[in-house]
């Protein structure tokens, strides 16, 4: 696959303040956005015979799938207006990719640490909401690789606390739970308390728009998250209100979940991005996005992950 490269700041997706974002991605009221522009117009797919004959038999005559899908994460996954419809350019790829399978996808927002269970129980057909591809997880589920992510670290513009994320001892610091930032900025702290430096603050969020709002308000004096979303904070509130901190590293795959046992329909995921990236989709839907950095150059189930 190809290696993820520097994502270009900053993404340019609209004029809508942070507030909008939260009203939106927490079906709130007004939330105080000012000029709204809408998400790019996403692409129209025609099935595939070849890779619609790849769908399981069950799923094939039923014709669609349940997503399950953590929609507060932008510019991956989020709500319209509407406070119904989910959007973003993972929702654009995996539409396109079961457009090519003869296939629609049945949004369906939920809490982001319930998705992996409700593919294993079979509530959700697929999971897809910017989850990183791990061992741990692959252990629970199939994950198709379809894009590539580091981790970002944010604070509030000139940085007034000298947030360094190597050394981030005593410091507050703002994370979405259950996700591969939460764990990192676990592990981070007890490296802390294990070197004899104060532990550090961590205050977790079910979304990060409002992890994200408690760096705007001074609350935390930073957060991280994956470098789309961390771009798309700056972007969205405005120069001179964040700005990154530090380079983005541990670069890694994006995933779509499929239950352990469902390989055929994994494969057929697979099939059908790969289809996408030849014939041009894939590309189009990434830059009308602003994320083309983050492009592989093929999809995989279970891919092997560099150390």
């Amino acid at each position: 696959m190809a290696l993820h490269k520097p994502l270009p700041a900053p993404l340019t997706l609209g004029a809508l303040s942070l507030a909008g974002v939260l009203a939106l991605s927490a079906c709130g009221g007004d939330g105080g956005s000012t000029e709204e522009t809408a998400a790019p117009e996403a692409p129209t797919v025609e099935s595939d015979e070849e890779l619609a004959a790849l769908v399981p038999a069950d799923i094939a005559e039923a014709g669609s799938v349940k997503i399950g899908v953590e929609a507060s994460y932008p510019p991956g996954e989020f709500l319209e207006e509407d406070g119904e419809t989910v959007q973003g350019f993972n929702v654009d790829l995996v539409n396109a990719a079961l457009g090519k399978l003869g296939l629609e996808g049945q949004w369906e927002p939920t809490a982001f640490d319930s998705i992996i269970i409700g593919v294993d129980t079979g509530t959700y057909d697929l999971g897809s909401s910017s989850f990183t591809v791990t061992e741990e997880r692959m252990e629970q589920v199939n994950m198709v690789s379809y894009f590539s992510s580091g981790t970002q670290w944010f604070a509030q513009a000139g940085n007034p606390q000298d947030v360094d994320p190597d050394n981030a001892c005593g410091m507050r610091i703002a994370v979405q739970a259950n996700t591969t930032h939460d764990t990192d900025i676990e592990e981070r702290s007890t490296a802390c308390v294990d070197a004899g430096e104060d532990p550090i603050t961590i205050q977790k969020f079910e979304s990060q728009p409002l992890a994200t709002e408690t760096v705007v308000s001074g609350v935390n004096d930073a957060s991280l998250a994956d470098m789309p979303t961390s771009a798309y904070a700056l972007d969205q509130t405005g120069e001179g209100v964040l700005e990154f901190v530090g380079e983005q590293y541990n670069a890694a795959p994006y995933g779509v979940l499929t239950h352990q046992d469902d390989t055929e329909l994994a494969e057929a995921v697979a099939a059908a991005f790969n289809a996408l990236m030849e014939d041009g989709t894939y590309s189009e839907v990434l830059e009308q996005w602003g994320v083309d950095a983050g492009g592989l150059e093929a999809a995989e189930v279970n891919p092997e992950l560099s150390e």
